[in-house]
């Protein structure tokens, strides 16, 4: 057998069909793909770490890989059995790679469809273009907010993530979460390397809708012959998660918020079903595939290109000042919608930014590469005790936005949020609310506890404290700018217009189409839990 090289690759993305696209293209006779689902090759090293080991003996001891030759032994396909061998006994190398595409028929088109090459960079993709020149590209787009949601579930399902918003945006924040939707980048990465013509998106939207033309077209695009499709197969979803967990209309509109401008740049580029995306309403009669274009790709570029040129000119960096239950979270999200690039709470506790604060090293934050690229910055450490002072001194053009809300209500928000015990890790909690004698005296009394665990610390009991820190930390920033309005934006929580009062105030013209968002807002569970704490405590 010659090695050989593939056709054609599925580059993406993850729960947008890509399984459903494997099971189908596996029933055309002409059409070939390794035993293996995906082959991680060009994407191995794509965060450092390899997710293919790439020693043979590694291989070789992989149990998952060993059971699946052994299943093709004992079912009598010996081809299947022998690719494994190989697959498992060959250091990786593009020797190693193509000699397993030898295994398909001469006359076979043969393709890799790995959704994670999506996220590879440039060389990788040169690697990939020295592999297979004339290689087709297909890519799947899903809504890039129900495409996170579906990832969500499936890593709940099979126990790889816990359920809830926080546990969700941590993942959107690592470079397996976000950048999975970002669909446009991707498109401009692969077409610096390939033809344009060379890559043909698939719309989700037109799988569920018109799965058989769908296959059509691509067979079409990978100069097969038509092949008579059984409509029913073609309709049958695959690995599609059955357990639903339900999704907060907060996690939902903080998402969209996040791809708003992603979205906004499809739409304007391709029309179509990234059309109905924006407004979450269905696109009848959108066509399901587009062959991408040169003009595509100018387009795109286009669109790339107002987005720096927009954020050059504003040029400034936005600190929230709000302490945390006082809408940071809700001013994040309006702004991103408007186009700013944020950091908030998971990049955030990521990068340790808070305890970096509470070590005095505001050098380490202030270098970071993601300091450096944010515009609006929402949620701790900048509303702890007088960073802002540095911050203004470090940045003098920054800009500052202060929310306050009823003081009752915001302690109440508190204690629903964290169940009555300070939330976020207890040292640097006590820090900022000068609590740090009786964290210091539970240590001692149990040395097993650690300064930096969540909820050490009781604050229910503790209403009047809390209120008076909160008073006194919103006095305190106002007087501080009593002579630079210009640089502070004050305002109500409560307030209708205060979110387009923040745009007016950044020279940023309102969004109406935009929903004033309430994000992070206390649930009912929230309330009951925090009902018993307060029955707890009264016994």
């Amino acid at each position: 057998m010659n090695p050989k090289s593939p056709e054609f690759f599925c580059i993406g993305a993850q729960k947008a069909g890509t399984g459903w696209l494997r099971y189908n293209l596996r029933q055309h006779p002409q059409i070939w793909m390794p035993p293996k689902s995906e082959m991680h090759y060009f994407d191995n090293r794509l965060d450092g770490s390899p997710i293919l080991s790439e020693a043979a003996i590694d291989r070789t001891e992989n149990e998952i890989w060993r059971a699946e030759q052994a299943r093709s032994l004992q079912t009598g396909d010996i081809l299947s059995a022998a690719w494994w061998a190989l697959h498992n006994s060959s250091d990786l190398s593009d020797k190693w790679y193509r000699s397993l595409f030898a295994f398909a028929p001469t006359e076979a088109v043969a393709g890799d469809i790995t959704p994670r090459y999506m996220l590879c960079n440039k060389a990788q993709i040169e690697h990939m273009h020295h592999i297979s020149p004339n290689a087709k590209l297909i890519f799947l787009l899903r809504n890039p907010v129900e495409r996170f949601l579906s990832q969500c579930r499936m890593k709940i399902a099979v126990g790889s993530l816990a359920v809830g918003d926080a546990a969700a945006m941590q993942l959107f924040d690592t470079f397996i979460g976000r950048p999975r939707g970002e669909y446009s980048k991707a498109i401009l990465r692969f077409c610096e390397v390939f033809p344009p013509e060379n890559m043909l998106l698939v719309f989700f939207d037109g799988i569920v809708r018109e799965p058989v033309s769908v296959l059509e077209s691509i067979y079409a695009f990978l100069g097969l012959p038509a092949l008579t499709i059984d409509p029913v197969i073609a309709q049958t979803p695959i690995h599609q998660t059955q357990k639903k967990e339900p999704v907060s209309s907060d996690l939902s509109g903080r998402l969209r918020a996040a791809y708003r401008a992603e979205i906004s740049a499809l739409a304007t580029v391709f029309g179509g079903y990234p059309v109905g995306w924006m407004s979450e309403e269905s696109r009848e009669y959108s066509s399901a595939v587009v062959q991408v274009s040169r003009e595509h790709i100018r387009g795109l570029k286009r669109q790339s290109a107002e987005r720096i040129k927009l954020k050059n000119q504003r040029n400034s960096k936005v600190f929230c000042l709000s302490m945390q239950r006082s809408g940071t979270t809700s001013v994040g999200d309006w702004l991103e919608a408007h186009g700013f690039q944020r950091s908030g709470s998971p990049t955030s506790v990521r990068l340790e930014w808070s305890r970096k604060w509470l070590a005095g090293d505001f050098d380490a934050i202030f270098s970071s590469a993601e300091f450096i690229d944010t515009e609006i910055f929402e949620d701790d450490p900048w509303w702890c005790p007088n960073f802002y002072k540095a911050i203004h001194l470090r940045y003098p053009t920054a800009k500052f936005i202060l929310l306050e809300r009823q003081p009752e209500e915001w302690f109440q928000s508190l204690c629903h949020h964290s169940r009555g015990r300070n939330p976020g890790d207890s040292d640097i909690h006590a820090r900022i609310y000068h609590r740090e004698e009786e964290l210091g005296q539970i240590l001692a009394d149990n040395s097993s506890l650690q300064a930096c665990a969540s909820g050490l610390l009781s604050i229910i009991e503790h209403r009047d404290h809390y209120i008076q820190i909160y008073q006194q930390h919103i006095a305190a920033v106002r007087a501080f700018f009593t002579d630079m309005p210009q640089k502070l934006f004050y305002g109500r929580l409560e307030e209708p217009d205060v979110f387009p009062m923040i745009c007016d105030f950044l020279g940023v013209q309102a969004d109406r189409s935009i929903l004033v968002p309430r994000s992070n807002v206390s649930t009912e569970e929230m309330r009951y839990q925090l009902d018993n704490r307060l029955r707890e405590y009264a016994q």
